[in-house]
């Protein structure tokens, strides 16, 4: 599974509006590398009915999470939802997309959404109970995890960065070529190269991610995100590892795999290359720390604020309320989020992928995320006729 970042068939986007540069959604690295290890129920399908309406004061867990968080996020979409065109597509299917699929349905909630005090917790939460209804999203849901890797790296190629970072190629042709090719130097001098790292598994798992921090030398930060991709088949790497008998099923994770690679240098190439896709990745520019690389909707993701979904069962921009399992403590994790990201590998309504940040926190969470849950998709209620 996996994939790209891609904007809605239909979907116009603002001038001012940041084009998604996100990753080759790995489903973060416990889905995207490990797929097929995970035993999650039948999906409900992009077009499945959402399920019965629910307050959102009734939400599980609603009351200790963060409302006033969460709103900071919606607003944050709503800066680039109503700098687009009124019949702009956002995605979704049925009631989803009737209620919430195109930009100009979001007016109204937008509106009073940037009139409510930040950070006030009564406020925000006043908002969501006062202008949404929560639907079930039918059936039990996978939850998994993304983050932005942190690895050492250099503009420039020097002793001990020597792995490169390739930016987009011009040609399709170039841009083509299978992630073997590319390992053996097929686009070596012909492809701008946005840094270099110490290590090539640390290159195939930013990919994976497709954003990261590049750790340079002086001390600054090169942030990087998705660039475009080769279009050839994607494999998950946790299925050739579980069908080598390297990691058992309920082992796989982010961690566990790149452990495994760097420790069997001599078998890591042959391993990564079994895996054709290969990601671009470009510079970013200047970001400020604590937001991740704009997602899908054009917008930075937040941590634990932002989902990642398959738009052509959820519309973008929309609040999405995950009710699942800390994967690390094993306690409630019960958020509101807002769905600003998308991934090829997100299939069906009862999937959500939540970024949780970059730093090692941020991995270690996202790494082992796999868990069952619940959603809610919140849909502002209809607006009183003139």
């Amino acid at each position: 599974m996996t994939f790209v970042a891609r904007i809605p068939p239909g979907v116009s986007r603002p001038p001012a509006a940041v084009e998604p540069m996100r990753r080759l959604l790995a489903l973060a690295a416990t889905t995207a590398l490990a797929a097929c290890t995970v035993q999650q129920q039948p999906q409900t399908g992009a077009n499945a009915p959402l399920g019965r309406r629910t307050p959102v004061s009734q939400l599980p867990g609603w009351r200790q999470d963060n409302a006033a968080a969460a709103l900071s996020s919606f607003v944050t979409s709503c800066k680039a939802i109503l700098l687009m065109p009124p019949d702009s597509r956002l995605g979704g299917t049925g009631l989803a997309a009737a209620r919430a699929g195109q930009a100009g349905l979001w007016q109204p909630a937008c509106t009073a959404a940037e009139a409510v005090a930040p950070n006030d917790e009564a406020a925000a939460r006043k908002f969501f109970e006062s202008r949404f209804i929560a639907y079930a999203v039918p059936g039990q849901a996978l939850i998994t995890g993304y983050f932005e890797p942190e690895v050492r790296g250099s503009k420039n190629e020097r002793p001990g960065y020597r792995v490169p970072l390739y930016a987009k190629p011009p040609t399709a042709a170039l841009a083509s070529l299978p992630r073997k090719a590319i390992d053996h130097g097929a686009l070596y001098r012909k492809v701008p190269v946005t840094a270099y790292v110490t290590n090539p598994v640390d290159a195939f798992m930013l990919q994976i991610q497709g954003s990261g921090r590049i750790l340079l030398p002086d001390g600054n930060i090169l942030r990087v995100g998705f660039d475009g991709q080769n279009g050839q088949p994607y494999t998950p790497i946790g299925l050739i590892l579980e069908q080598m008998g390297a990691l058992k099923p309920d082992d796989v994770s982010y961690q566990s795999i790149s452990a495994w690679l760097k420790s069997h240098p001599d078998q890591a190439r042959s391993v990564m290359e079994q895996n054709a896709r290969y990601v671009y990745l470009r510079p970013l520019g200047p970001l400020p720390p604590n937001e991740g690389a704009p997602g899908a909707l054009g917008v930075p993701l937040t941590a634990r604020r932002s989902t990642a979904i398959d738009e052509s069962a959820l519309p973008l921009g929309t609040p999405l309320y995950v009710a699942t399992t800390d994967p690390v403590t094993g306690t409630a994790m019960d958020l509101l989020t807002v769905t600003q990201d998308t991934g090829g590998g997100i299939h069906g309504a009862d999937r959500a992928d939540i970024f949780f940040g970059a730093g090692p926190k941020a991995e270690q969470i996202a790494g082992s995320m796999r868990q069952p849950g619940r959603l809610y998709l919140l849909l502002p209620k209809p607006e009183p006729s003139s």
